[in-house]
């Protein structure tokens, strides 16, 4: 965990674009995306006390950094949990390094509207809203989001910032969020394949165990309570 005066040198630009990418390389540079993450994971080990210290320090210095942190280390979480380890292996060395960017969907009182997931002959077709989500860097990003399949099964499924269908709003404007690149995304007939599925919830065999939801939270919350 690096020490306070390395936080007192967290990157600053106008530029909200540049800012984002700027914060997302520093705070893999300064280790905190392989905080509290094992190692056989490509993490450096350690503790959610010691992610949430960090992560408290940063929010004095910089609240939208936290932020970005925030979103990052929960999607690099979310991936080291999900049931589909040759999608989470090949992205968690480019989101623990910052090379690609972990995108959240933003907290709120009720939970998000899963997507509406259609078969189709090679993959599926999803249709809906997801809100607001941070740390949609310029640099490229990945999501998880909920979706529905036909037939009410409940999933997790990997969206990307490339993805033709994913249309996302202009950023936020209020100073606060300058840099963290906030929006709100919607997913417009977007095509994705079964292999991008990452868990789903009523197969014992493919779905997220309790113990894995439970890190999940427990991560969220951490970082969430610094932010606070």
């Amino acid at each position: 965990m690096p020490a306070d005066p390395a936080f007192a040198a967290v990157p600053a630009h106008l530029n909200p674009v540049i800012q984002g990418d700027l914060w997302l390389s520093w705070i893999a540079r300064e280790g905190l995306t392989a905080l509290a993450l094992p190692p056989e994971a490509g993490g450096q080990g350690g503790t959610l006390a010691e992610l949430g210290r960090a992560a408290r320090t940063l929010a004095r210095h910089a609240p939208g950094a936290a932020w970005v942190l925030w979103a990052q280390r929960l999607c690099i979480e979310q991936l080291h949990a999900a049931h589909n380890r040759a999608v989470a292996d090949y992205l968690l060395p480019d989101l623990i390094a910052g090379d690609r960017a972990g995108a959240c969907l933003l907290p709120s009182d009720s939970a998000p509207v899963p997507l509406a997931a259609r078969r189709l002959e090679r993959g599926w077709r999803l249709q809906g809203r997801l809100g607001l989500a941070a740390n949609l860097q310029w640099a490229g990003f990945v999501l998880v989001a909920p979706a529905c399949f036909e037939g009410g099964r409940r999933a997790r499924v990997l969206l990307s910032g490339d993805d033709d269908g994913l249309r996302r709003s202009p950023d936020r404007p209020e100073a606060d969020w300058h840099g963290t690149r906030t929006a709100e995304l919607q997913a417009q007939a977007l095509f994705f394949r079964d292999d991008e599925i990452l868990d789903i919830a009523d197969e014992p065999d493919a779905g997220l165990s309790a113990e894995r939801l439970a890190r999940i939270t427990a991560v969220d919350r951490v970082l969430r309570a610094a932010l606070a």
